[in-house]
């Protein structure tokens, strides 16, 4: 019997396979189908009448060509696509998001050495560069280090100088610390703990430069470092593209706020709130994790995993989707809180030139994106200023937690954003614009064409 037909088994009672022996009943596989044959003629002689389900397969009656049949056609139940890349993907993001709060709690009491500047001035943390690392090696270890490509963030070249010896030695031990209790996470501990060119090497390994072929990783291992140093908001951001479309995405967000309202807040003063009446460990009221698989119609997440035990897939996920106020008078929208790369002056003109009332909600990272998702705001609106090119990793895991939810994200033009032009969002039309609804992105891109003449980006 194959091996298909035999795990059937052991979901239809013992008597029917008994029976199925007089040649009353016979089973022919073929391929990921197999056929069962009533004989409508002869009696099974069974004084019950047979009792089973097929729930797990697909199935289809049709009429034999022997006379007196009836055919049922039972197809092998599809494997998801991309269903084990999404929780290898979700396990690993769980497991950065424990590291990334060890070093937050530690960035509150001390921040001399914690924090770094990059050539462009922006902001990376031991975090940022452990998240990397752990990350990386997951997904080596998962699928195949000459299997995988991963687009990522940060390099080496900070770590490998002569001065930095102390920052590589911290990162080193944070891997390894996290990775000692990757079996929480549903992965294996390494055999002895990684040195230096191990760590080296797993960041070393997201060099691929994406395109419009093949299949590669994104990661942004602390999106938003400039909240995260601050004690805020931030995300770990994770995708997976293949030929130049997200299928994939996964943001942990390890304070984001089971209560809409604390998102106005600084997140300093919500963990003073959690000191005066501490949550109970049965709780869940900061940090989940957001994904979503792409044509799957649904978005979905999970707590942050806390305590000893074992992650336990899917980890008490909940469904997710945007909201439906598609009134702009109801409306909230996101912007990023830093001026640097995005113009306030012009989004709030253009939130008043559309009816949008509400105060925006200025949040770090991709946290906008979890936002919109969740149904805690309607729209995100980034118009960078001139010179700024937008990156595949800070978009490319929100957008498709946005779209599966019910959402809508494009360019400014009404364009889908095009990740197949390498490690930048090329050919972008003046900015993005993520609405949780078709209704209310329409209005927003009427007015950006109103206004857009009249503005200085």
């Amino acid at each position: 019997m194959p091996s298909f037909s035999a795990s059937l088994a052991t979901r239809l009672p013992h008597a029917f396979w008994v029976q199925s022996r007089s040649n009353n009943f016979t089973s022919n596989y073929a391929g990921n189908s197999f056929f069962l044959f009533f004989d409508s003629k002869r009696s099974l002689g069974l004084k019950k009448p047979i009792n089973f389900s097929l729930s797990k397969c697909n199935q289809t009656s049709v009429c034999s060509p022997m006379e007196g049949q009836t055919q049922m056609v039972v197809t092998a139940p599809e494997t998801e696509e991309y269903s084990k890349e999404l929780e290898v993907a979700v396990r690993a993001v769980q497991m950065a998001c424990l590291l990334c709060q060890r070093v937050q709690e530690n960035l509150i009491t001390k921040t001399n050495g914690q924090v770094h500047s990059k050539d462009d001035n922006s902001p990376v943390t031991i975090a940022d560069w452990s998240v990397q690392a752990t990350v990386s090696w997951v997904l080596a270890e998962s699928f195949g280090s000459e299997n995988i490509a991963i687009v990522a963030e940060e390099d080496v070249q900070a770590l490998s100088k002569a001065n930095a010896a102390g920052l590589l030695e911290a990162v080193v031990n944070t891997v390894n610390n996290c990775l000692v209790e990757a079996p929480r996470f549903g992965f294996k501990t390494p055999l002895m703990s990684l040195g230096t060119l191990d760590v080296l090497e797993a960041i070393s390994r997201c060099n691929s430069t994406g395109g419009p072929i093949g299949r590669f990783w994104v990661l942004d291992p602390v999106d938003g470092t400039l909240g995260f140093v601050r004690g805020d908001q931030y995300a770990i951001a994770l995708a997976l593209i293949e030929d130049g479309e997200v299928v994939l995405g996964v943001l942990g967000c390890p304070n984001y706020p089971m209560r809409k309202e604390w998102l106005s807040y600084h997140n300093r003063y919500h963990r003073i709130i959690c000191k005066l009446s501490p949550p109970t460990s049965e709780s869940w009221e900061r940090g989940c994790v957001f994904y979503a698989r792409r044509g799957s119609g649904k978005a979905w997440m999970q707590p942050i995993h806390h305590g000893e035990k074992n992650l336990l897939w899917p980890n008490n996920a909940r469904q997710i989707q945007v909201s439906s106020i598609d009134d702009p008078a109801l409306a909230t929208f996101c912007e990023p809180v830093e001026k640097a790369n995005s113009s306030h002056s012009f989004t709030a003109g253009l939130a008043h030139s559309v009816g949008l009332r509400n105060q925006p909600l200025r949040v770090y990272s991709m946290v906008k994106y979890a936002a919109i998702g969740r149904g805690h705001a309607e729209v995100f609106m980034k118009f960078a200023r001139a010179g700024y090119k937008e990156k595949i990793w800070d978009h490319a895991a929100g957008v498709v937690i946005i779209q599966e939810a019910g959402g809508v994200v494009t360019d400014a033009g009404g364009h889908p954003l095009d990740f197949s032009k390498g490690l930048y969002l090329e050919g972008l039309d003046r900015g993005v614009i993520a609405c949780a609804g078709a209704k209310l992105h329409e209005k927003i891109i009427g007015a950006v064409d109103a206004s857009w003449n009249s503005s200085s980006l």
